[in-house]
This record gives C-alpha cells, structure tokens and sequence, in this order.
C-alpha cells in the first residue's frame, strides 16, 4: 500500500509499520496462511492477528479465521486510528524517521502508558539527544531489559531510527536548502529560531562553495546515520570523505 493513501495520518509511514510488524509476531497461526482468533489473558474481548479487536467492520468473534492479507489489511485499519491518538499528545514537530520511531514505541506500550511517559515528556520538552538515548537505550534503562531480547533489540531499532538522518525538514519554517541531505533536518540543534535558519543557510552556501562535489557532507550524514553502539555512539570508521564509503572496523 502506498504511504501517499496515509497523508491523513502523519505518524503513519510505512518504517513504522515495519518496525511494528518485525517485534509483533501475528496470532493464531492455523497454517495455511490462515490465523484464528485469541484471548489476551484476564482480557474477555476476542483479537485475532496483530492484537486487532475488529476484522473489516465486524468484531473479532470465537470462530474467527482469517488470510494473511485480511490481518495486514486490518493492523494498518487499526495503526491510523492509533496514530491519530499518538498525534495528540506529541507537540512538537518529528521528521519521518522519529514519528515512525514513537509510533513504535507508543504501540508497544499502549496509548495509556505512552501519554504518561517519560519519554514522551522528554520528546516534548526538547530534550538533549543524550537524555533521550539515556531513556530509551535498552543498555542504559534497565527497565527494558526485563522484556528480553525481544524487546531490547525492539528499543534499539526505535532509538536508531529516531536519531536517524532524513531528508525531511521537520518544521514549517521556510528553508532555501543549499545542499542534497538537509542540515536542517538535525533537529535537536534546531530551536526554531529565524537566525538559526540563516545561519544553516549560510553554512551550507559555504560548504557547497567548498565542496561541489558534496562529498564531505554525503560523509557527513552516513556517520550521522550509522547504527549507534553501546551508549548510542556511532561506530568507528575509517576514515576517507573523498573515497569509497568507510566501512566499520
């Protein structure tokens, strides 16, 4: 399904649905590409594939079966009505990887424990990019830990995306961009300040004199991107900016 139907639903994109889908493994599988309906324990309302509670516009009954397309069908069904209430309680503008990223985190824990959060509180206060590692890393917060290694690598997988480098200015700030990977879109040095604006601009005209090519910059945002390592650090490289991509030691 293409992200463009989803333009209604922001926090909706097809990362985070994948995020979602590789740390929620569909129930009941029959076989067949078929999936009956469950019960959650000390819960009365039957759910069938993804923890849907409705198959189409019915509610999930005891009988329930249902194909595989039925129940990707309806976790995104589900995941537009869930992000909507997502929206409503984060204030401050995301870029496509960090509202994929929350969404995540937010469908894990629930709506209930999601809007009372620390996380959640950090996200909109602006935090450091370090008191948010320092909630969300499974290797700082043990309280992740005791999910095991499902949900550690869960965390992991948010907290990489969230800091991970995009395109996508994430404000509503006009913004002449000089340069292919936008500064702009570092958004926890982003305090939405108009000199601020000016001075990436100015920033990027001069890299781009520096450097037509872009090489140094392309360099720039691959480091920005990498998968962070213990407390969240990038791993090292070796380092050429005007070579072939490093690779990691």
């Amino acid at each position: 399904m293409s992200p463009k139907v989803w333009k209604d639903y922001p926090f909706l994109t097809q990362k985070g649905v994948d995020i979602i889908k590789a740390y929620t493994e569909p129930r009941t599988h029959l076989g067949m590409g078929r999936y009956g309906s469950y019960r959650e324990y000390g819960e009365d309302i039957w759910r069938i594939g993804y923890g849907s509670k409705k198959l189409g516009k019915h509610w999930v009954n005891l009988r329930e079966v249902a194909s595989y397309g039925q129940i990707e069908r309806q976790l995104i069904e589900d995941l537009k009505e869930f992000s909507t209430q997502v929206a409503a309680y984060v204030h401050v503008p995301l870029n496509k990887n960090r509202r994929a990223a929350v969404l995540s985190f937010a469908h894990s824990l629930g709506i209930g424990g999601f809007k009372n959060s620390r996380l959640l509180d950090l996200i909109n206060s602006h935090a450091s990019r370090k008191a948010i590692i320092q909630e969300w890393s499974p290797h700082i917060n043990s309280i992740w830990r005791s999910g095991g290694e499902r949900m550690i690598n869960r965390r992991r997988t948010e907290l990489d995306t969230y800091f991970a480098a995009d395109k996508e200015i994430p404000t509503m700030t006009p913004h002449d961009c000089k340069t292919d990977g936008c500064l702009l879109n570092l958004v926890e040095t982003y305090r939405y300040l108009p000199n601020q604006v000016r001075a990436i601009e100015y920033l990027e005209r001069k890299m781009t004199e520096w450097d037509p090519s872009g090489a140094a910059l392309r360099y720039f945002f691959r480091l920005w991107g990498q998968r962070p390592v213990s407390l969240g650090s990038p791993q090292p490289l070796l380092l050429d900016p005007f070579g072939e991509d490093p690779e990691p030691q």
